[in-house]
């Protein structure tokens, strides 16, 4: 009887097992928190890049729409243009679906340097721009209009 020699038989005592069954059960439901808490984490980054790219998607659909606007050279051709009214607004559309989609991604340098690219094509409306200038904004976008700025 191997088991006896080697003091395994100590696994076949049933008080053995109903002393360890408090410390088994609190492992397995730390296991289980840990699990639960991991995907909560991925759940909530899947939801917030599903947004993301939701929201970009309709910028993109409305420069689809008004390429003119989208182009960022749109310049005023006289006091009451107004394709320009149309450009200042496209530009504070562009702005909000930014400032969302950074809200949804903070921290994701591929969503700032996509932004960043999409606001230098609108440089010099930004430079003018109170909307802009405002300090409204998401602090990620903030920062990306005062850098292009100076």
């Amino acid at each position: 009887m191997t088991c006896f020699e080697t003091g395994y038989s100590v696994l076949l005592n049933i008080e053995t097992w109903n002393n360890w069954i408090p410390i088994i059960s609190l492992l397995v439901a730390i296991g289980v928190l840990g699990v639960a808490y991991w995907q909560v984490h991925v759940g909530r980054n899947a939801s917030a890049s599903a947004q993301a790219h939701g929201i970009y998607q309709q910028y993109l659909a409305l420069c689809i729409a008004h390429p003119k606007l989208a182009s960022g050279d749109y310049i005023a051709t006289r006091d009451n243009d107004t394709e320009y009214t149309k450009y200042t607004w496209f530009f504070s559309s562009m702005l909000f679906a930014f400032e969302q989609v950074l809200e949804a991604k903070p921290n994701d340098e591929k969503w700032i340097g996509t932004i960043r690219s999409q606001l230098e094509k609108h440089q010099v409306h930004l430079a003018k721009s109170r909307t802009a200038g405002s300090n409204q904004w998401h602090e990620g976008l903030k920062k990306i209009i005062q850098e292009l700025k100076e």
